[in-house]
This record gives C-alpha cells, structure tokens and sequence, in this order.
C-alpha cells in the first residue's frame, strides 16, 4: 500500500515537474509523512481500545467465575416449609401460560400459593387461566380491568398481587417463564442458608435462530458487562441486580423497600427491583440459574426490536447523550477493528485482530453462561449494526411519539422521565440505606 502511495506521488511529480512547480524530494517527503501520521493517528486509539476490551473481558471472566451455579445448592429439606407466594402476571399470554403455569404446578415445594394477575387480556387467557385454576386449590385468578393513572400496567399487577400475598417470601416471574421442578426448593434453600432478601436467577434464553441468539448475547454481555451482577452480593458494593423471569424477595424486605409503587412507572423494573431492595439495606445476590429457569423469548429479530422499544431509553435514564456514547463504544470495539482489519496495515492491523478475538471471546463466554449454543457466533460480526438499529429506532421512536406504547397502553414520555428511577450504579454517599422515592 506505501509503494503504490508513493507511485502515485511519483507520477504526479513528472506532471507537475515539467512547469518547475514541485521535486520528487518534497512530494516523497510529503508521502512519508503523511503515512506515519496516519499510522499514529490509528495506532494509539487501536491500542486504548485493545485496553478497554481486554480489562472488560477479564474482569467478566473473573466476575463470571464469582456468580454460583443453583445446580451447587442442596435443596434441604425443610422441617418447615416458608410459604412461597408465586406472582404472575399475564396480558394476552394465550401462547404460553399454559406451559408456564404446567411448570410451576409441578414445582416439588409444597408450601405454594400460585397468584395470577390476568391484567386486561382480550385474547383466551382468561379462559386459559379459569379452565387450570380448576382442581388446584393453591392457584388464585385475579382479573384486573382497568389501570390506574400514574403505573404501568405490569408494575402495577405485580404491586397487586403483593398486596393479596400470604408468603413470607414473593416469586415474581412471568407468564411465559418455564421453571424445574426443584428450582423453588433450591432458591428458598439459599436464601435461607445466606439471609438473603433478594435472589435473582440467570435464564436460558430459548430462540429460534442463531442470528437471533447472538444479537441476545450481545445485548445481555453488554448490559451484564455495565450493571456487573457478580458485585450485588457485596453489601457495601453500588451494584445491584434483578431479572424479571425469577425475581425471590422476602416481603418483609419488599414492603420495606417501598415494592413497585417505588418504580411504578419504570419499564425497566425487574432490574429497578433489585436497586431498591438493595438501597433498602437488603442482602442480595445472582445465581446462574441455566438449567432450571428458560423463556421462550423473542420469536425473530423484528419482534425483539418491538419488544424491547419500551426499555431502550428507559436503560440510559432517558438520556440522549448516553445513546451517543453507547453508539461511539459499540462501533470502537467491534464495527471499527472488522474494518480496520481489511485495510489497514502493519501494527494497527495486528491490533485490529486483537481487539476481534478477545471481544469474541467475551461473546463466547456469555453464550456459555446462557448455554446458547455457540454456532451463534458466526453472526458476531453482523449483530452489532442490527444492535445500533435497535437502540437508535427505539430511542428516536419513542422522542418522536412523545412516549411509548406497551400492550396497547400509550404512556407519556414527560410522566416516565418524571417518575424514574435511575438504572444507572447509585452513589452510596447519596443514598445510604434511605427508603428510594419514584421520582427521584
């Protein structure tokens, strides 16, 4: 590439020479030049970007190793089971609440009672849910027919199915979540070997293609990778962590915290959960819970990205400049290196390399920590465009309509930002163990 540069020059020299105007000393000088500026203007970003990944990648892989498996914890046989309230709320499930409530009827934990919110569904689970709350007298239907201003419509069934609760200890899950049998058991077991307030599981993700499980992959790396879930467990830590598939809270904690009319208004509450239960002074940890807890989630690409519209935003606090910042990352660490990796030269070639196998390798190890199969990988190079159209249709949608609209329900966008509650790792020194407030 620097000989044909220079030919290049060269030609232009006996084109110009002729009038007298230039020497091939000053234009081969000109060439030198301008390539070694170009080579240091690449090379120093190349290699900050190669200390960013690779400082990611090995504190994920440390992190990860932190995080326990539920397979390690003995299910102990309890001389007296706690009362588990299971809450689940389901809008126009009739595709999966079938399935969901199979597996948690045949839960191995006696002690249960099974609250079902069915939240203003239009489709046949209502007559889903009637039809198997027949003949299992642990299961309770709750039919909710309007929404109150100022919630969300599953905050606010999840809020409602607290308060009609018994348990000593709340399971809020989802309507298409698929649970082992012994997952309930284990999950109490650890709670009450540690003195935990708050247990969160790791899923399975079930997808139907491996374009689809990569672009999962690498939006949960990245959101596991910034809210570090390993740190929860750490009392004096900031982190803190929810996930909505498998959420295990004693109620004294959850009502000490404040519950979801601390976060009624948060599309992003399962993870919001964890950060109020935590600001609250609970103990609470995440387990890897691969091979109990999965979900069928998204179907294809087009419905993820209608799925995930409401949380986009809400992720960087609703603002836009994190979106730039996200972007700037994302094309650091994977678009620009593929790129730089076919034309560039030299060093910065070397490095381009560099940073593609080592974030390929934390791509590997959260497709692991998922068990998605690895043959996902060979779409690792392309998900990062189809995860910068997501986030940027999401965040300009919403601005555009003014809000966004979940289930069929319009929410505006001045009442979410209104009522927020940072995602965002809190400052201890700004809020102690005092009780959160929405809004805040």
């Amino acid at each position: 590439m620097e000989c044909s540069t220079y030919r290049l020059f060269h030609y232009v020299y006996f084109f110009l020479n002729r009038s007298g105007e230039i020497s091939v000393q000053v234009v081969g000088d000109c060439c030198i030049h301008t390539l070694e500026n170009t080579m240091d203007l690449l090379f120093y970003p190349l290699l900050c970007i190669l200390f960013g990944v690779l400082w990611i990648a090995v504190e994920g892989t440390l992190g990860g190793r932190r995080i326990h498996d539920l397979d390690l914890v003995v299910q102990e046989p309890l001389s007296a089971q706690p009362l588990v309230s299971i809450i689940i709320p389901a809008l126009n499930e009739e595709e999966h609440i079938e399935t969901a409530l199979q597996s948690v009827l045949a839960l191995d934990y006696a002690n249960l009672e099974i609250i079902v919110l069915n939240d203003r569904s239009t489709d046949a689970t209502p007559a889903i849910l009637e039809r198997m709350q027949e003949g299992h007298p642990q299961m309770r239907v709750i039919h909710i027919h309007e929404l109150p201003q100022g919630w969300l419509g599953k905050t606010h069934a999840l809020h409602w199915g607290a308060e009609q609760a018994k348990g000593e200890f709340l399971l809020f899950t989802d309507a298409d979540v698929r649970l082992a049998p012994d997952t309930v058991g284990r999950a109490v077991s650890r709670m009450e070997q540690t003195g935990l307030d708050h247990l969160s599981l790791i899923f399975r993700p079930v997808l139907p293609s491996g374009l689809l499980a990569m672009l999962v992959v690498d939006s949960l790396s990245g959101l596991f990778s910034f809210l570090k879930p390993w740190k929860a467990v750490q009392p004096d830590s900031r982190y803190f962590f929810g996930i909505g598939a498998f959420n295990l809270v004693r109620t004294a904690s959850y009502h000490r915290s404040g519950g979801h009319q601390a976060i009624r208004l948060c599309p992003v509450d399962d993870i919001l959960l964890g950060r109020i239960i935590k600001e609250s002074g609970g103990h609470q940890e995440c387990l890897n819970g691969r091979n109990f807890v999965s979900v069928p989630w998204y179907p294809s690409v087009r419905a993820m990205v209608s799925g995930l519209q409401k949380n986009l935003f809400a992720a960087i606090d609703y603002r836009f400049e994190r979106l730039v910042l996200a972007t700037i990352l994302i094309i650091c660490c994977t678009i620009l290196p593929f790129w730089g990796l076919l034309f560039a030269t030299g060093v910065n070639r070397l490095l381009c390399a560099a940073i593609l196998v080592v974030t390929a390798w934390s791509q590997l190890l959260a497709a692991r920590t998922m068990a998605v199969p690895l043959s996902c990988l060979f779409w690792f190079l392309l998900t990062p465009y189809l995860k910068l159209y997501l986030m940027w249709y999401a965040v300009l949608r919403t601005l555009i309509r003014g809000g966004i609209e979940w289930r069929g329900t319009f929410y505006a966008l001045a009442e979410l930002r209104e009522h927020k509650v940072p995602l965002w790792p809190y400052q201890k020194s700004e809020t102690g163990n005092q009780k959160p407030k929405a809004g805040n």
